[in-house]
């Protein structure tokens, strides 16, 4: 399998992933569900209720992804089986492995903490095996999210007899053997973390914890994991860490970058710096490795466009086949709807080469067959442009969720300019040649 053809995107890639960076702020990470015990999800989303295809909105600029959840409906999912190039579920069933039909089909699992009465692995051998907890003073530590932390370092050599009781290796081999019994096409590894915060467990830290055993620690278990799954899509969640998760990359298929642009909830811009470093890394890696950038719970993202066009930009500049790019908009709930915007169906044709920083340092922008797109990430200037010919800039409107019938509803309207453009802090332009 080519290294980097990959996955999802993002639930969030898609679910709500259990970041542990510090001060990061996310959402409660999904209970754990019944399983085997499934017997509709989507409801009636059967293989025949794929069969009635729709045309596919998506221009070849965007890689897209959404989530399999208990609301999801059958008429989501057509248009998700159309426009998205990776499905995200927690579910393991037959019915999803039957339901998606044209994107990749990625099981979610979480490798950082677990739940009384874990439904994803066997939840009574985990609980009876204590070498797979962290501890502090003989006890298990409880993270923010309501789950115990588990020993990122607890690997042996797989041909030891007692390999099983140990979290890693117990990992590795268990959800393996899920992802080829159901044939789904990859894994995504949430809370990846290469370094432990002390804001994610209350600053109960593990005894004689030790930053860089748990980032070595990290480092091998992911690898160990993938040599599980040659064949497969094995992503995980921890490049926004800024951890040196970046490392990982060479021995798995991707990364996701959480919380990219914009802090969730609140809307605001994490600055320059952290812009910069996503932009660059994701840059560095476009060719070998699976990026996913999220633009995470953003408030009113129908209506605050310089945003939208600023975020969606950002992905243009360091887009490419192995690049996965969402927008969630926090008025329709952290995860029940998959989210489509105008945006996404914008024809720009190939890019003609990697983005470039003005001499001034400025602006980046990169150039297309049919277009370019320009961006000023500094919150303290605004930026002047001279076109060299006239074009069309490119406004939104509308998009959003895709709501229970399917129905998405949205357009890119295009205002002629020239001359001497300016760009405030903090914005983007997309042009298009007439």
């Amino acid at each position: 399998m080519k290294k980097g053809i990959l996955i999802l995107f993002a639930l969030s890639l898609f679910i709500s992933a259990c970041s542990l960076e510090k001060k990061e702020k996310t959402p409660l990470p999904i209970t754990p569900e019944a399983v085997e015990e499934i017997t509709s999800l989507p409801p009636t989303a059967t293989q025949e209720a794929t069969e009635e295809a729709i045309n596919s909105l998506r221009s070849d600029n965007f890689r897209l992804g959404a989530s399999i959840k208990p609301t999801t409906t059958e008429e989501q999912l057509k248009f998700m089986n159309a426009n998205y190039n990776f499905v995200l579920s927690h579910y393991l069933h037959q019915l999803i492995r039957e339901a998606v039909q044209g994107p990749d089909l990625i099981l979610y699992r979480s490798i950082q903490g677990t739940w009384e009465g874990f439904n994803h692995l066997d939840w009574e051998h985990i609980n009876a095996t204590e070498t797979m907890f962290e501890h502090n003073n003989g006890e298990r530590i409880l993270t923010i999210w309501n789950s115990w932390l588990m020993n990122a370092d607890d690997l042996v050599d797989p041909d030891d007899p007692d390999a099983m009781d140990h979290w890693i290796n117990y990992y590795a081999k268990t959800v393996s053997k899920q992802i080829y019994e159901y044939d789904y096409d990859g894994l995504f590894i949430d809370s990846a973390s290469h370094k432990l915060g002390e804001s994610a467990v209350r600053g109960i830290m593990p005894d004689d914890y030790d930053t860089d055993e748990w980032y070595q620690g990290r480092v091998d278990g992911l690898a160990f994991i993938k040599s599980y799954l040659p064949d497969k899509h094995v992503v995980f969640n921890g490049l926004h860490s800024k951890a040196g998760a970046e490392d990982s990359l060479a021995n798995t298929d991707g990364g996701m970058w959480e919380v990219f642009a914009f802090e969730p909830e609140n809307g605001k811009y994490k600055g320059v710096k952290s812009w910069f470093y996503a932009v660059d890394m994701t840059n560095q890696f476009k060719d070998d490795a699976a990026i996913i950038l999220i633009v995470k719970w953003q408030p009113n993202l129908n209506e605050d466009i310089q945003k939208r066009i600023f975020s969606v930009a950002s992905y243009l500049l360091v887009s490419s086949e192995n690049v996965v790019f969402k927008m969630n908009d926090f008025e329709y709930g952290q995860g029940d709807y998959p989210f489509f915007y105008p945006e996404f169906t914008l024809d720009l044709g190939a890019p003609l080469g990697d983005y470039t920083i003005s001499d001034d340092k400025n602006y980046a922008k990169r150039d297309f067959e049919k277009g370019f797109v320009l961006i000023n990430p500094y919150e303290d200037q605004t930026v002047a442009y001279d076109l060299d010919s006239e074009y069309l800039q490119v406004i939104p409107v509308g998009g959003g969720a895709i709501l229970e019938d399917g129905i998405w509803e949205g357009s890119l309207e295009y205002e002629t300019i020239s001359g001497q453009v300016e760009l405030p802090p903090v914005s983007a332009m997309i042009l298009l040649k007439p």
